[in-house]
């Protein structure tokens, strides 16, 4: 590793303690200070789409500040496929930022999320405030997600994937589209070179800036899996959801710049579209 790698790569290690760091106490301070302002103007629903908007504009500009810092770039593609105003998005899960770029992305998210983040100061505010939907077994979950308002992001495996192992779907999220009768919108995330993953700590740093893809993909429809009983559907859309995810997750597209070398693409997402 020559001179100007070694500075590049601590400063990115450097950048990345600083950007975690700010979103910690972000996620601490924000809520804190935002949640009596909230109760104070806006009562129900109202009170909810305005915390989601918070959120949303709070991981926009962690991520836009990555970028700045230089430990980051990204390509998102298919974007205009999530303008409007509910819908069922399943994504894939590489990544420890994921569903930071997913709530970026869209204004009026909501999402499942692990039960155990509530203990995590950094995320309990934002899940609270945005009334975000925990798994945590309680048996109304399914009446939680059908009742709520706007554009559910559900990653099904439940967790992060494993880099190099088969991708494992639970059936929740097939579930959640066979009884609600809802499309799905899939989304694919790639990161290159891996890092933030399931066996990736914070302070591993690859070698360079790292991409994250992001892939709007045409809905599938789940007419022909409601045919029959819902557990059996559920069931078999579970199996064509992994094998569609396991194909279409395929290694990062690379170009080549004007030098002739290869690069990721590396395009302006165009979030201030997505604010009004």
């Amino acid at each position: 590793m020559n001179i100007l790698k070694r500075i590049n790569y601590y400063w990115r290690l450097i950048a990345t303690a600083i950007s975690f760091s700010l979103f910690g106490i972000g996620g601490v301070i924000i809520p804190i200070i935002s949640t009596p302002i909230l109760f104070l103007i806006a009562r129900g629903q109202r009170r909810r789409q305005l915390a989601r908007r918070l959120t949303h504009l709070s991981f926009k500009t962690f991520i836009h500040m990555m970028r700045a810092l230089g430990i980051l770039r990204w390509d998102i593609r298919g974007i205009e496929k999530l303008q409007r105003s509910s819908g069922l998005v399943l994504a894939n899960h590489p990544t420890l930022i994921d569903v930071v770029f997913l709530v970026a992305l869209i204004p009026n998210a909501s999402c499942i999320v692990k039960g155990k983040l509530l203990s995590n100061p950094a995320m309990r505010g934002f899940i609270t405030l945005a009334g975000y939907i925990t798994n945590d077994g309680s048996d109304n979950l399914l009446d939680s997600v059908i009742a709520d308002e706007g554009i559910l992001i559900v990653f099904p495996e439940g967790t992060r994937s494993t880099v190099g192992q088969p991708l494992h779907m639970q059936r929740g999220a097939a579930n959640i589209a066979i009884r609600s009768n809802t499309n799905i919108t899939p989304i694919i995330i790639r990161c290159e070179p891996i890092t933030l993953s399931k066996q990736h700590k914070w302070y591993h740093i690859p070698d360079r800036p790292f991409a994250i893809s992001i892939d709007v993909k045409d809905d599938i429809s789940i007419a022909q899996f409601t045919e029959g009983p819902a557990t059996l559907g559920a069931r078999r859309l579970t199996k064509y959801l992994e094998h569609y995810f396991s194909q279409e997750s395929q290694p990062y597209e690379y170009t080549r710049n004007n030098s002739g070398a290869e690069s990721p693409v590396d395009r302006d997402i165009g979030l201030g579209r997505h604010l009004s």
